[in-house]
Parts: structure tokens; C-alpha cells; sequence
């Protein structure tokens, strides 16, 4: 996507996306979690840009606090960077060989982040689409984007990941690094409306997760690039719910 057409969608022009300060990832997880939403998560590669809008996070909310977290039992060698400074990538395997892009929150140091779920892309579409087709099959997906359905490319976690290339190897990058090649910029003007941010309960949780009801998954209501429902019959908020982490478990 052109400079031009981003900026048309409320995005900011590439030249002025610069990384955004510490401070903004300080805050309460539910909170940056919303936050995010209408920002731009950028990739360097080569001399060239690969970027998409953030549509879509979930809020984890650490340890002794949230279940479902990969930080609830306390500090690992998988997820030791979840219990650094605030603004810092985390960077997971799945089963199925892809990656999850979080963010680390609060800068307490209990473990918080907000996974990355969905993106919009803005810039370097044709990069994109090239890699997630060299990882489908025939069949009606690649279909799909062969057709133009650039809105799908980057719609869920691992997607977005192998869109824009992460992997462990960026595990721990300093996402306020100008020199980072990987980075989270201001999105929308000032002068053009905030989304619409509504609330649903997180994706693909254990069921038996005490945290598993809680609403702490934000998506941009008004985008296209949003991953797919969690299931039919999921209302959504206006406002997350819990609004904030309960208290430690003793």
C-alpha cells in the first residue's frame, strides 16, 4: 500500500513512524491492550518497510494472576522477557510451527503482556502475500488472496507473524528502539477519530482456566482484518471485563 492510501485510512505517513516512547507500554495490561489498537507494528527488512494497523490484541495478565498466561507459575526460559521492562517483544513457538508476537506491559515485572492477534496491512502488501502463499496448499484460502482479499493476510497471530517475518530471533527486541527491527508506531492522526474498540473473551484458552470467561480481548470494530470469531453466540462490550487484574494469589 502506497504512503497515500495509508494515510487515507487514518494511518500515518511511514516517514513519521517512529517508535513510540517506553511510557506508552506503562500502563495497566487491559489497558494497553486497548491502547494498541490503531497503532502500527512495523518490520524492518533490508532497506525496505513491511507494516500493518494493529486490529486485534488479547491482555495476559501474569503471575499468580492470570492462568492462561505463560508468566502465571513465575519466570522461565521461555517467557524470562515477560518479566522485563515494559515495551519489549516476546516472541513464542506454537504447536503448529508458527509464532506469536507479545508486548510486555506495565514494567512491574510480574509478567504482563498483550499478544498481538490481528493486523490491517498498510505497507509492503506484496511481501505480505507472498509469504503466506508460499506456506498454503491449494484451496480456498490461498484462492482468496490470490483473488485480493488482502484483508485476511495478516488476520490472526500466526499469520501476522509470518507476514512480517518474526520469530525467535526477535524475542526480546527493544520495541522503542529506534534501531530495533522491529517496532510499534503512533497510528491515527490526532485529528481523525479513535476505533471502535469492543471486547470479547480471549481465543483458544483451556477451559478449566480460572481466567477463561474474562473479556480481555480487544479487536477493532470497525475493521475487516479482525481473525475470526471466537464462536457464534460470543456478545461483545464496550469495556473489557475484568477491568483490571485481580489481586496476586498467595
Amino acid at each position: 500500500m502506497s504512503a497515500a492510501r495509508a494515510a487515507s485510512r487514518g494511518v500515518g505517513r511511514p516517514r513519521a513512524w517512529r517508535p513510540l516512547p517506553r511510557r506508552f507500554f506503562e500502563r495497566p495490561v487491559v489497558e494497553l491492550a486497548a491502547a494498541l489498537i490503531g497503532q502500527v507494528l512495523v518490520r524492518g527488512r533490508g532497506r525496505g518497510l513491511v507494516a500493518g494497523r494493529i486490529v486485534e490484541t488479547e491482555a495476559y495478565g501474569g503471575e499468580r494472576l492470570d492462568p492462561s498466561a505463560h508468566s502465571f507459575k513465575g519466570p522461565t526460559p521461555r517467557c524470562a522477557v515477560m518479566f522485563g521492562p515494559a515495551g519489549h517483544a516476546y516472541v513464542y513457538a506454537t504447536q503448529g510451527a508458527c509464532f506469536c508476537l507479545n508486548v510486555t506491559a506495565e514494567g512491574d515485572r510480574r509478567g504482563k503482556a498483550v499478544l498481538i492477534r490481528a493486523l490491517e496491512p498498510v505497507l509492503g502488501v506484496p511481501a505480505m502475500r507472498s509469504a503466506r502463499l508460499e506456506r498454503l496448499a491449494r484451496g480456498p484460502t490461498r484462492a482468496r488472496l490470490l483473488a485480493g482479499a488482502d484483508h485476511e493476510l495478516a488476520a490472526g497471530p500466526g499469520r501476522l507473524c509470518l507476514c512480517l517475518s518474526i520469530d525467535r530471533a526477535l524475542n526480546a527486541v527493544d520495541l522503542t528502539d529506534p534501531r530495533s527491527p522491529l517496532w510499534i508506531a503512533r497510528g491515527a492522526e490526532p485529528a481523525r477519530p479513535a476505533p471502535e474498540v469492543l471486547w470479547t473473551p480471549r481465543v483458544g484458552l483451556n477451559p478449566a482456566s480460572a481466567s477463561f470467561g474474562w473479556e480481555w480481548r480487544a479487536f477493532d470494530a470497525g475493521s475487516k482484518a479482525v481473525s475470526p470469531a471466537p464462536g457464534p453466540g460470543r456478545a461483545t462490550r464496550r469495556r473489557p471485563r475484568p477491568l483490571r487484574c485481580p489481586p496476586p494469589r498467595a
